[in-house]
């Protein structure tokens, strides 16, 4: 009897809190046509070109692959020695010193006018983009939109897409080479349509924020990116450490900020090759998995907003000081 009960009362719950939720979840969404009718609405009212609209938007359709992808990101883990060996492997390296010395005027001369690593500028152009070689082949629009339409992250989207229209709308790119990865970055420092927006840099005054294909404001925009993100002038990303038996692993994290001198006191001591900075810069250790102990500065959690991950910043820093080696 009690049995009888129990399943009693979860029947009635079932349908009477979780059907109804289940079979909203299954509603058709809005149809397609209808639904950009009314992105039309939206984007004329926030200034955009009805007849570039309509030119756009005649033949785009969702696309499968775009959505194929979205769904099937892949979550393996691996190591970070092995992340970095690939991401930053030897032939990334030799071409960003050979990138350098090409462009090592302008780099440097921007470089220095924002008050950023020119080494860390072409390091994170190296692994955005391989230096512009490759851009990506999804046209942004219409990933933007396809992503957009589908429920999953369509506010997010449509907010990108809309942007993406304003570049378009302002000339700064034409639409046959607005291209990008799947998820709507675009240009060598594959900045997402808002980044665009908020950091892209006209560095030559031609009126136009070119990422796509002016590598003035290619690197004028990188390095405002970073500096409006609170890069520090003169400040190393961090070193590789060496810490004492019986560590207190509580410490390690980047929410953990102390002065050098403090991590001293406590027996941290920079691995062979490496030295401290000032004594008075904050910092924290991290141990990525299956990487080394690594001291990490406020240029490095700025690193991290361009792509938050530590085996990320940690590769754009490895190469970055590569590319330094080799062309100092």
């Amino acid at each position: 009897m009690r049995l009888f009960i129990i399943l009693f009362i979860y029947f009635v719950f079932f349908f009477t809190f979780l059907m109804p939720v289940s079979f909203a979840a299954q509603e058709p969404r809005q149809n397609w046509s209808s639904w950009v009718r009314e992105l039309r609405q939206e984007a004329i009212a926030d200034g955009i070109d009805p007849a570039l609209f309509d030119k756009i938007f005649v033949d785009i359709r969702p696309d499968k692959k775009t959505l194929r992808l979205d769904r099937s990101q892949p979550e393996t883990r691996i190591t970070y020695n092995k992340y970095r060996k690939t991401r930053g492997d030897a032939y990334r390296i030799k071409l960003g010193e050979k990138k350098y010395k090409k462009y090592r005027g302008k780099i440097e001369e921007i470089g220095g006018a924002y008050g950023v690593d020119p080494c860390i500028i072409t390091a994170l152009w190296g692994i955005e983009s391989s230096y512009g070689h490759y851009l990506g082949n999804f046209p942004v629009i219409k990933s933007l939109a396809t992503l957009a339409y589908d429920p999953r992250r369509s506010d997010f989207f449509r907010k990108e897409l809309i942007y993406a229209l304003h570049i378009l709308n302002g000339k700064h790119v034409d639409y046959a080479h607005f291209k990008g990865e799947w998820a709507g970055a675009s240009g060598h420092p594959q900045f997402l349509p808002s980044s665009w927006y908020k950091f892209a840099v006209d560095y030559d005054q031609d009126g136009y924020k070119d990422i796509w294909n002016n590598l003035d404001d290619v690197f004028a925009s990188i390095a405002n990116y970073l500096v409006q993100n609170g890069w520090q002038n003169g400040q190393p990303w961090g070193i590789e450490v060496e810490v004492p038996s019986g560590f207190d692993s509580e410490l390690l994290g980047k929410e953990t900020k102390i002065p050098i001198s403090q991590w001293y006191k406590k027996g941290v001591q920079p691995a062979y090759g490496f030295h401290y900075p000032r004594y008075d810069y904050e910092a924290s250790i991290i141990k990525p998995y299956g990487g080394p102990y690594l001291m990490t500065f406020n240029n490095f959690r700025v690193i991290m907003r361009y792509n938050n991950s530590i085996f990320y910043a940690g590769t754009v820093a490895y190469i970055a000081d590569e590319i330094c080696r080799g062309v100092n």
